[in-house]
């Protein structure tokens, strides 16, 4: 079966989103392991949606909602789509659940395309859980793919994240709109040989948590596009392709990669807690001493 053009006209996915899928798709390069993060409704829709989409039997939009493939998705009853999912208490994604489908996912798919996992909830496994989940994710069967949900990726293991495509879905409209605008300024202040620069983009940050949440994943969604873009891919993720290309051009993939983890850090700090000022003041420090600033 083909892997044709994503049909989510209806489904409310942002066109950024679509197009990075639809690179994907339309050039057989799904990962085996994706992370979807947002709202747990919509999450889960996604994640149904493009587990159908690799079942469906059509060469062009997929899912086309109408062949055998797409039937028994929608149905709950196709052979090759299994799903597990967690409750709203922590750790209620137990490790036998997890263990059970390690297990399945050596069996061959019964209608000869891909077996897909919808692992739904993935904030609640407990630490057992994910560490048995890792087990798979690092030396995956051929022709498998493992979707994971939750509300944040930062709730799971670095070593599952780094194994995973992240896919954010936005929000609040009028937030993720700032913070982009703001992603990009810090972006291109990066560049600047003046301190103040990044200093004065994020000043605002220090008295908002959640905008300061939204940038931060709207900054590792900039790097990760140049990281990308560094080592030759093609699609973009984030909506600053001005900025991304002017990081390719003056930032060493190393120093890229550096940029990710001081990102990662910084959103680690704030599910601690971390003073706001002291956090902003030395992401700016770690951001500009990272690019050679």
């Amino acid at each position: 079966m083909g892997l044709g053009i994503l049909n989510f006209e209806a489904f409310g996915v942002s066109q950024r989103i679509v197009q990075a899928l639809n690179v994907m798709f339309e050039h057989h390069r799904i990962p085996q392991a994706l992370i979807i993060e947002g709202d747990c409704e919509k999450t889960e829709r996604l994640a149904q949606t493009l587990a159908a989409a690799m079942v469906c039997c059509s060469d062009t939009d997929v899912p086309c909602g109408v062949c055998g493939g797409c039937v028994k998705a929608k149905a709950g009853s196709h052979p090759d789509i299994y799903t597990a999912q967690g409750g709203m208490a922590p750790r209620s994604f137990k490790v036998d659940m997890i263990r059970a489908v390690r297990s399945d996912a050596y069996i061959r798919s019964q209608e000869g395309g891909f077996k897909i996992y919808l692992l739904l909830r993935a904030q609640s496994m407990s630490a057992e859980a994910q560490n048995a989940l890792l087990k798979v994710l690092e030396e995956p069967p051929a022709e498998t793919v493992f979707i994971l949900t939750c509300d944040t990726a930062r709730s799971l293991l670095q070593t599952i994240c780094s194994r995973a495509q992240i896919i954010t879905l936005e929000s609040d409209p009028v937030q993720s709109s700032e913070a982009k605008r703001i992603a990009g300024e810090i972006a291109q202040a990066l560049l600047s040989v003046q301190e103040i620069e990044v200093l004065q983009v994020t000043a605002p940050l220090i008295k908002d948590k959640e905008m300061l949440e939204a940038v931060l994943e709207q900054l590792m969604l900039i790097f990760r596009d140049a990281c990308v873009q560094r080592a030759g891919g093609a699609y973009f993720m984030s909506s600053h392709k001005e900025q991304v290309e002017q990081l390719c051009r003056k930032i060493s993939q190393v120093k890229l990669f550096q940029l990710l983890e001081i990102i990662r850090q910084a959103q680690d700090a704030m599910v601690f807690h971390a003073n706001m000022g002291i956090l902003v003041t030395t992401l700016c420090t770690k951001l500009r001493a990272a690019v050679g600033r």
